[in-house]
């Protein structure tokens, strides 16, 4: 593949900026490093501040003087922490009264109410939580007849599958617990 006009223009900018721009940076970074002392000027500065003689100041960077102080260090004292922490309590939720199902739900439009979920071999009227096993997302419906040439276990509204996972992904896995 071959370079265009346009392409050989760019090349040519790039490389007469990144000549431009390198040497600029470095001379501009070694000016900067000038002020700076090196570090036996520091040496020297805290040597003389140790052997009783003034503080040397550098007028010329405007940076405080260095001074010793002959105090002893003081340590803080804090919080201390338990020794013996003891053992801590685990929560374990407890079990629902019936094991719940994993089943696979899809969705279809035609279903009645946002809140409602037709699921094969249970009778209408009972409250169910549904929980997507994939993204840990759950609902709650209540279950109506469901038509016998249904294939899904469960059908939701196509409103309320969204909730629980993209229509996409249908059918999913869930858990059916009352």
């Amino acid at each position: 593949m071959a370079f265009e006009d346009t392409d050989r223009r760019r090349s040519l900018l790039l490389g007469v900026l990144t000549l431009i721009a390198l040497p600029s940076i470095y001379l501009y970074t070694q000016s900067d490093r000038s002020t700076y002392t090196d570090s036996d000027d520091i040496a020297a500065e805290v040597g003389s501040a140790i052997d009783g003689e003034p503080p040397i100041t550098d007028n010329a960077t405007n940076r405080p003087p260095i001074t010793v102080s002959d105090a002893d260090p003081i340590f803080l004292a804090g919080p201390v922490g338990d020794v013996n922490p003891g053992v801590n309590k685990i929560a374990i939720p407890s079990r629902p009264a019936t094991a719940p199902l994993v089943l696979s739900a899809s969705y279809r439009s035609t279903v009645a109410g946002l809140r409602s979920c037709l699921v094969n071999g249970l009778v209408g009227g009972l409250t169910v939580s549904i929980k997507n096993l994939d993204n840990g997302r759950s609902i709650s419906c209540v279950t109506r007849v469901a038509p016998t040439l249904q294939v899904a276990d469960v059908v939701l509204h196509t409103d309320t599958f969204s909730i629980l996972a993209d229509p996409t992904e249908a059918p999913i896995t869930i858990e059916l617990t009352r």
